[in-house]
This record gives C-alpha cells, structure tokens and sequence, in this order.
C-alpha cells in the first residue's frame, strides 16, 4: 500500500500541531505523524508575536478556556498541545497517525519519499512537501511563531508546484 499526501508534518511538541492546524485550517490537506504530546504543565506567558499569530488563524478562541491567564495569555505546553492536537484531529484537512515514524527518508525537491512504520506494518509513502518539525523551535511561543510560518511556506510551495 502507498500512502500519498500534499504535505507531511513529521515531529512531537507544538510545531508540528501548529504546521498541521495551520496548514489544515487554510484548507491544505496533510498528514501529521508519529506527533507525541509533551509533559510540561508549568504556565508559560506567551510572546506577543505568538499571541498574534494564534489571533490570526482563530485559535486563541478554542485556547481561551484552557488559559491560565487572559493578560497576559498564559497556558502550560501540555494543555497548548492537547487542545490543538484534538483540533488537528477534528479537521477534515488533517490526518493524525500517532504511534508511526516516517523512516528511510530521501528528501528531494522540498518533498519525501520514505516508508510510514508502526513497527509492525510498513506502507510507502510520498508527500510533494515535507516539515521536519523537529527541526523547528521547542520554546512554545517560538514553536508557535514557527510552525505557523512553516506551514504558510509549505502552502506556497505547493501553490508553486500547482502553479
């Protein structure tokens, strides 16, 4: 079996929930793999560049019962993730695969060919564009400020290719 997708977000912690919200939420289809949550449950005040960026793609609403504080915006890392997570899960445009790895990777051309894993099964895999997430910050307001840059990059890359 070959599993093909426009765009594969691979990588744990928030950047890579916020690529695939980000990207789902602009009405890009893509798959998000092998994304773990992490542990952190102290509150950490976010940076007003990030707060902006949650404002401009509408996820400071679906945050807001979970903050632990409104001035500043103030939420823990685990409960940032869990809530986005279950959005990412929601949206049509996003599929969740928790439990795989993407291995044998050969990145080409901004994209990725590789096999999709749970340890057991194996399926091959094509994504015409690729986020290593894990190569984007791990600081939540960073993460956020960067996977949402990462996935308008990953948008206009595949505009381009359609183009």
């Amino acid at each position: 079996m070959r599993v093909d997708t426009p765009l594969l977000v691979v990588g744990s912690g928030p950047a890579a929930l916020v690529v695939a919200k980000v990207a789902g939420a602009c009405g890009q289809p893509c798959l998000l793999a092998g994304s773990t949550v992490g542990v952190d449950e102290s509150p950490v005040v976010l940076a007003p560049d990030a707060v902006t960026v949650l404002e401009d793609h509408g996820l400071v609403d679906v945050l807001r019962p979970a903050l632990h504080a409104r001035d500043p915006l103030t939420i823990s890392p685990l409960v940032f993730s869990e809530i986005i997570k279950q959005h990412c899960v929601a949206d049509v445009n996003v599929s969740v695969y928790d439990g795989v790895d993407v291995v044998e990777r050969v990145v080409a051309g901004g994209g990725v060919d590789g096999v999709l894993t749970d340890g057991t099964s194996r399926w091959e895999l094509h994504a015409d564009v690729f986020v290593d997430a894990d190569r984007l910050p791990a600081s939540l307001s960073d993460a956020i400020v960067a996977g949402a840059a990462a996935a308008l990059d990953a948008i206009g890359a595949l505009v381009g290719r359609a183009g």
